[in-house]
């Protein structure tokens, strides 16, 4: 009808939509409905990324889980069936005192011969390695090379060597070999402990044999220990001394191959009469004159303090024994014995006997005595000359602080300045004109 719009009695003032203006607008809306149903290659590469990165996280999470990781690195998980293989060890005491025992042994020495080795430093290898190892089991000993050769005391060569003896005793057991990390267990290592790792060392587990456990247990010592003697026997006598579970040999020295083969019968049999009579005349002579007051003192005070050092016998052999190691007791008190004695103690990674535990005491103290030089001053000397030096400080800060109050001007040499002050100031405000010509 005329003058109306599309059939309606009211006139429309605006233009009807027309066909064109129709398919403008629902162009756009069809494009975003096809992109929401269909996305795009690069919302598919975005999602195929946190794809990727949730499957590694939970990797990540696994491999730690599995290899319990633990401690401040990351180390390379050991495979199951290689775990299952293996040997636990008896226990890190027990553990040293088989060390001790194979390396005293005939094949022992033969070993560390044909490795051109000492058997004392392969000792001090086994002991900073047992520090270290799961005290359980043996195993996760994860410590580098250059922390086991600083606290054992000896090259990365000599460690390697030591390793190359243990593993062939069959005391030791390289895990896994030290290698570079991969990339997933960069992002493991990273995630542990919050650093970035690319390398891991070697993994080693302690093991005790059946034939050294064995041997230990059922034929006892070299010197044929009854078994009421022996280390975890709970029926033995309390008053019997048990046998020394450190890292000193049964014959009273150190574990070097000279002192093992002359601890040897083959060898002993060759220490004639004319040795023994030779040592008994220089013993009557050197007992034949007092020995010091301040010798006896350092011996008795360093016996109260070491008790697993006390013979239960006259102090005698234990004056004896620093006197022949050059401690001169002028300056090293018995504590002070003591406590360096204490300090190569911990150093070593060793730990002290317990009281009546040690067989022949003077000989392990002897032992002891020759690995430490005695010439270097002494604690006390050392506080005494610390004590000197803080009583210097302290009489030159007394010194400064009485020329700085001796600076200090008196009550009435300050009255007297500010009197002139005020009359140079009253002057000058009476005559402004003068300090003005001036």
């Amino acid at each position: 009808m005329l003058g109306t719009s599309q059939g309606n009695s009211c006139p429309d003032t605006d233009t009807t939509t027309s066909t064109t203006t129709r398919r403008e607008f629902s162009a756009p809306a069809a494009r975003d409905a096809a992109t929401q149903q269909s996305p795009t290659s690069h919302d598919l590469a975005y999602f195929d990324a946190i794809n990727r990165a949730q499957e590694n996280v939970a990797r990540v999470e696994k491999i730690n889980i599995e290899s319990d990781q633990r401690g401040r690195t990351w180390s390379i998980p050991v495979p199951p069936e290689m775990q299952s293989t293996t040997p636990v060890w008896s226990g890190r005491a027990i553990w040293q005192r088989q060390v001790r025992e194979i390396l005293n042994s005939d094949a022992g020495i033969q070993i560390c011969r044909r490795h051109s080795i000492d058997p004392e430093r392969v000792f001090a290898v086994a002991v900073c390695m047992a520090a270290v190892a799961d005290q359980r089991t043996g195993r996760r000993v994860t410590a580098s090379r250059e922390t086991l050769a600083e606290r054992a005391g000896v090259s990365i060569t000599v460690l390697k060597r030591a390793r190359r003896v243990l593993s062939e005793l069959g005391m030791a057991h390289e895990m896994v070999r030290g290698r570079f990390l991969r990339t997933i267990e960069q992002w493991a290592a990273e995630a542990h402990h919050g650093r970035k790792q690319v390398k891991a060392t070697s993994v080693w587990a302690l093991t005790s044999p059946r034939s050294v456990v064995i041997r230990v247990t059922s034929a006892g010592s070299p010197t044929d220990t009854p078994p009421s003697t022996r280390v975890g026997n709970a029926s033995r006598d309390p008053r019997t001394p048990t046998p020394p579970i450190h890292p000193q040999s049964r014959t009273g020295g150190p574990q070097s191959l000279g002192v093992v083969l002359c601890s040897s019968t083959s060898v002993r049999k060759y220490k004639t009469t004319r040795a023994r009579t030779h040592a008994a005349g220089a013993s009557a002579s050197r007992n034949a004159n007092p020995r010091p007051i301040q010798l006896q003192k350092a011996a008795a005070e360093l016996i109260s303090l070491a008790p697993s050092l006390d013979t239960g016998r006259h102090i005698g052999s234990v004056c004896d024994a620093l006197r022949d190691h050059c401690v001169d007791t002028t300056r090293w008190t018995g504590r002070d014995i003591a406590r360096t004695l204490n300090e190569d103690t911990r150093l070593r990674g060793w730990t002290w006997p317990e009281r009546g535990s040690l067989r022949h005491p003077i000989r392990f103290l002897r032992w002891r005595l020759a690995r430490i030089d005695w010439s270097g001053p002494s604690p006390s000397e050392r506080a005494r000359e610390a004590k000197l030096e803080r009583d210097l400080e302290r009489r030159r800060a007394a010194v400064a602080a009485s020329d700085r109050d001796m600076r200090i001007a008196s009550t009435s040499t300050r009255v007297s300045v500010m009197n002139q002050i005020r009359e140079a100031l009253s002057r000058r405000r009476s005559n402004p004109s003068g300090s003005a010509v001036r």
